[in-house]
């Protein structure tokens, strides 16, 4: 049997890091997680349901903050280290789709000018009587929505290399390139 759970255990609820990078229990997260609409697809019991949830296998990457020294070294450091030392198990990539398609909803961006799957969007959109408004299941769903054609300029923060260059460039860029969509424009505008 294993040990009686500790205070902190019982406390810590395991949830992603904001780059979901690793699973974690500490108290560091987005405030919109906690809606109750959405806080059972980012908070898991055990380490393991996180890892299921999040990476899609049953062992990942995690920092455990209750036990900082779950595999200590066999002897001393010489000197001691900055932070906990941590065992990081990297998964095996997930199927698809990703958890981070089946977790982000399609929206536009405060400007309306672009369809975008990020959490980057007003908190009052998540009004359960706007709600609707403003976030929608596919990114045709959002251009139809927004735009009101099927195709729209977007930005897929899941699949950010979606439409990769043909050769590798010269030099890396600023930040990254993003290809965007734009549909032909109406024969003649609308009010």
């Amino acid at each position: 049997p294993s040990p009686a759970p500790t205070i902190c255990e019982e406390r810590m609820k395991w949830h992603p890091d904001e780059k979901f990078s690793v699973c974690i229990n500490d108290y560091n997260y987005p405030p919109e997680w906690t809606n109750p609409n959405v806080e059972n697809d980012y908070f898991y019991e055990s380490l393991e349901e996180c890892c299921k949830g999040v990476f899609g296998t049953p062992e990942c990457p995690y920092i455990d903050v209750c036990n900082p020294t779950a595999n200590p070294t066999s002897s001393p450091m010489l000197s001691p280290s900055e932070s906990p030392v941590v065992t990081i198990i990297t998964p095996v990539p997930s199927p698809a789709p990703t958890i981070c398609e089946e977790r982000m909803k399609w929206h536009p961006d405060e400007k309306f000018s672009v369809c975008i799957n990020d959490y980057n969007y007003p908190p009052e959109w998540t009004n359960p009587n706007v709600e609707n408004d403003y976030f929608y299941e596919s990114l045709e769903e959002c251009c139809k929505g927004v735009f009101g054609t099927p195709e729209c300029p977007y930005i897929d923060v899941c699949n950010p290399t979606a439409n990769p260059t043909s050769s590798p460039m010269l030099s890396p860029s600023e930040s990254p390139v993003v290809t965007i969509i734009t549909p032909v424009p109406s024969p003649a505008p609308t009010i």
